[in-house]
């Protein structure tokens, strides 16, 4: 019997994002379905892992074998490091957000959209490309705008891993949160960390803007389990926004008395409570319906809490 494959939502296996599985026999006593990962794209390096699904949950999320060894569909949801050509210019190095994915049949390819700092481009999905990166890799950029013929892939990787990555986390070297000097330590250039760039939460299919602070912030002090500054707080999840303390403190108080007069009107719009609240900073929200494409037609990803956990 040919094994047959499908594409997973997260936590379909022991593993943070989309994968393919494979099945190779019938069902189990208990009326189970054992699927085993698909090692190709993110997941191409990832032990064997099995999992039980239902056979009525598997057949809609049916794809072909050459769409599963590809892989494509792994990196939804992921940071990844692509080459692209720049319009009138050489083929580069780029950061993005992989918002989507399709398969064409015909051309036996998957197609990456990915979000470069606002903008979603279609891709051509090529593994040797195509470097999953950590997002405090991808808010630092240290290979942005290099050219694929100077700086090689094997290359790329190992400045990601061993001297940015290893640093910053602290792997064998002590740990650094100065951006500057985990550049300067790759010979790239120095960012400015209050530049807006997008993260993609795969729970909720909400897209948020962050600043390169605060991903930097939340990975080195929050997952890093180190004390952060005075004033610093965080959410539960680095989607999370945190109105910095010292914002609330600077926030007046202005007593009832003085909102109101006798007729139950304000005594003028700038003592309006609404006109006391500061600008929130650093961040904007917004949602992104994801629809992913096959031969078939389209199918739209399904975000309810029930599929976020299956």
């Amino acid at each position: 019997m040919p094994p047959s494959y499908f594409y997973l939502r997260p936590s379909a296996f022991n593993l943070v994002g989309f994968a393919y599985g494979k099945t190779e026999g019938g069902s189990t006593r208990g009326g189970k379905v054992k699927v085993k990962l698909v090692h190709s794209g993110r997941w191409v390096d990832e032990e064997a892992q099995t999992a039980e699904w239902d056979q009525d949950e598997l057949t809609p999320r049916a794809v072909s074998g050459e769409e599963a060894e590809d892989g494509a569909g792994t990196f939804v949801g992921s940071a990844i490091c692509t080459s692209t050509v720049r319009p009138g210019g050489g083929r580069v190095w780029d950061y993005g957000l992989v918002v989507g994915y399709h398969w064409k049949a015909g051309q036996s390819r998957g197609w990456l959209d990915v979000n470069f700092d606002g903008t979603v481009v279609s891709i051509m999905y090529d593994s040797a490309s195509t470097q999953d990166v950590a997002v405090e890799v991808y808010a630092l950029r240290p290979c942005l705008g290099q050219s694929t013929s100077h700086l090689m892939a094997a290359e790329v990787k190992a400045k990601h891993e061993k001297k940015l990555y290893n640093r910053f986390i602290g792997i064998n070297i002590t740990a650094t949160r100065d951006s500057k000097v985990l550049l300067n330590a790759v010979g790239a250039k120095a960012v400015d960390e209050s530049k807006i760039i997008p993260l993609l939460d795969i729970t909720s299919f909400e897209v948020t803007e962050v600043t390169i602070r605060h991903i930097l912030d939340f990975v080195y002090y929050k997952e890093g389990g180190r004390t952060p500054p005075t004033g610093m707080s965080f959410g539960d999840t680095i989607f999370d926004q945190m109105v910095p303390e010292a914002v609330i403190e600077a926030r007046p108080t202005v007593q009832e008395s003085e909102l109101a007069l006798s007729d139950g009107l304000s005594d003028s719009e700038d003592e309006h409570p609404s006109a006391l609240t500061p600008e929130l900073p650093d961040s904007q929200q917004r949602t992104l319906h994801l629809t992913f494409r096959s031969s078939d037609g389209a199918r739209e990803a399904d975000a309810s809490p029930r599929d976020r956990y299956e």
